[in-house]
């Protein structure tokens, strides 16, 4: 599989437990975040379809790591917490933090094996 330059992002930063506004400012390398916001979209979709596949799990907690203090989002709110704006955002002191981690399945099966 080639991977695109969003599904490379995304990979790294599921790897490293990054929160969702994380993934937008790493991918745009800016801190503008109404640039960041043409770009929810596309990773709200893989961020459904990988969880879905069981390659990522989405966090929510009060405080930092959200994957260590929050609780794992459930398959069927993913697309609604998703959805929210709100979990997008960058806040100096945010009251809710919303992360991805890589799923119970190897992210690397996404990839073609070698011919």
């Amino acid at each position: 599989m080639d991977w695109s330059d969003e599904e490379y992002c995304l990979y790294v930063n599921a790897s490293e437990a990054s929160s969702l506004w994380m993934i937008l400012a790493d991918y745009t390398r800016s801190e503008d975040e109404k640039e960041w916001t043409e770009h929810i979209p596309v990773f709200r979709r893989l961020i459904s379809q990988w969880s879905s596949r069981g390659f990522l799990k989405l966090f929510q907690g009060e405080e930092w790591p959200a994957d260590l203090k929050g609780r794992e989002i459930p398959p069927p709110e993913v697309d609604s917490v998703l959805s929210d704006p709100d979990n997008w955002r960058y806040e100096e002191a945010p009251s809710r933090l919303t992360c991805i981690t890589v799923g119970d399945r190897e992210i690397t099966e996404l990839r073609e094996p070698d011919a």
